[in-house]
């Protein structure tokens, strides 16, 4: 029975007027689904065939859904239907949350400078302690080849100093090894690890450490800049954007605060509420 109405939906599918009559579709107890229902779901460039097995479905879950809401209807309390209040309510937190949030897409300032967050990080450090021992560092790894010549680098490197760590790299792109340079930016100590063959946290002092670490065939030396351990805090780096996020959280709560004042207190002003 359903099949004839869905074909002369299909054929009337490019059509653009709906039918002024807007015939019945289907009918469930005393709710009916009409012709221009359909219309608005099923796409106008979807294919005689979609349109079709679109139309279907459609039809099938409306039914399915229309026997449950009824048995519901039957079966339940009066007061077990008593949902006025609840989609009131509902309403009117949906209308204040999309009012607000248009209220703040046009009003709220989103420049924070820098001073503004580093005053928040200086008053809010504890509040951004690490979970993990971080640092800056560069490394790279030599096998054990001429063991004067790696006695040697071993030595430059130590150093520390500037032309003797000039002559360590060009000995390095000589010999083609690369140098990992993390000087830029923070890595934990366990990422350091999978590169690394570090067994114990060193202690770094305000200018770094250099150091060595050996296995059977291959040394790594490793440059610590800068050493950061958990639980102290992060650096600012590594936090601006939580840092951006809570400032614009706190202007946004503050915003809605003070159109809600300003609300009520135009409404006072001009009588239109009252305490009776």
């Amino acid at each position: 029975m359903l099949a004839p109405v869905l074909g002369a939906f299909v054929l009337g599918g490019c059509a653009t007027d709906v039918d002024s009559d807007d015939p019945l579709i289907a009918r469930a107890y005393d709710q009916y689904l009409r012709w221009s229902d359909l219309r608005q779901v099923v796409p106008m460039e979807a294919t005689p065939e979609d349109s079709a097995a679109m139309a279907q479905a459609f039809v099938n879950n409306w039914l399915h859904q229309q026997v449950e809401l009824h048995h519901a209807e039957v079966n339940l309390a009066s007061s077990q239907k008593e949902f006025e209040a609840e989609l009131r309510d509902y309403r009117n937190s949906l209308l204040l949350f999309a009012y607000e949030e248009a209220l703040v897409r046009q009003r709220l300032d989103t420049l924070i400078s820098s001073s503004e967050m580093e005053s928040y990080y200086q008053a809010n450090s504890s509040n951004f302690d690490l979970r993990d021992d971080i640092l800056r560092a560069r490394w790279f790894r030599v096998q054990d080849e001429d063991r004067r010549v790696l006695k040697r680098m071993e030595e430059r490197f130590l150093s520390g100093k500037p032309e003797q760590m000039r002559e360590v790299e060009i000995q390095l792109a000589e010999k083609g090894v690369a140098i990992t340079d993390r000087s830029g930016s923070w890595t934990t100590l366990e990422e350091l690890r999978n590169e690394v063959p570090l067994t114990e946290v060193p202690t770094v002092g305000p200018e770094g450490k250099r150091l060595l670490v050996r296995n059977e065939t291959t040394t790594w030396f490793l440059d610590m800049l800068e050493l950061r351990p958990r639980h102290g805090p992060a650096p600012i780096e590594l936090v601006r954007q939580d840092i951006r996020t809570t400032i614009l959280n706190q202007r946004k709560l503050h915003l809605i605060e003070q159109m809600r004042k300003d609300l009520y207190r135009e409404a006072s002003n001009t009588k239109d509420v009252e305490v009776l």
